[in-house]
């Protein structure tokens, strides 16, 4: 009877060390990206999707790439036109802070990830710099997919609901 009950704890130990290390792998993976992006321009072209392609599904990827060209065909239409993208990547919240002349970023936490089986979400919380208060300004969920062992992100879900792949999939430019 003891050795059930020793084999059962470390079965369930193991099990639960399992599933700890996949809810850390997916938060490190989303802390590892905003890390990047974040210390590089928001601008919305080719290079920077590029150098954020390895964090994402071949699906947002591919996104990409077609919000690129129809970016390209409508300001050869329209040239003086601010692009849809034209504040750039939407990755994170947009509002800003001045202190003394300066430009001071935002900060943000990410949460814990929830996991269900290849599917992840993980809360990413924006704040206001001290100097300008300090609150909470946005929250966005990150939902990634485990792909060949690792986890990519595949989606933004936005505070308003909508999401970053139904904008890209919108049918008007």
């Amino acid at each position: 009877m003891k050795i059930k009950i020793i084999f059962f704890l470390i079965i369930s130990l193991l099990l639960s060390t399992g599933v700890y290390a996949q809810k850390q792998d997916a938060t490190v993976m989303v802390q590892s990206f905003y890390k990047f992006h974040l210390s590089r321009s928001g601008i919305f072209n080719a290079n920077e999707v590029k150098a954020r392609k390895k964090w994402f599904t071949d699906d947002l990827n591919r996104l990409f790439q077609t919000e690129l060209q129809r970016e390209k065909e409508y300001l050869k239409a329209n040239p003086t036109d601010k692009p849809h993208f034209g504040d750039g990547f939407m990755l994170q919240s947009l509002d800003e802070c001045e202190s003394a002349g300066k430009l001071i970023k935002n900060s943000y936490t990410v949460g814990a990830a929830m996991i269900r089986d290849d599917n992840a979400t993980v809360e990413v919380k924006f704040y206001s710099p001290k100097e300008c208060g300090g609150d909470l300004i946005d929250t966005y969920k990150v939902e990634l997919v485990k792909s060949k062992g690792k986890w990519l992100i595949d989606d933004w879900l936005y505070s308003d609901a909508k999401t970053l792949t139904e904008d890209l999939k919108r049918a008007n430019y």
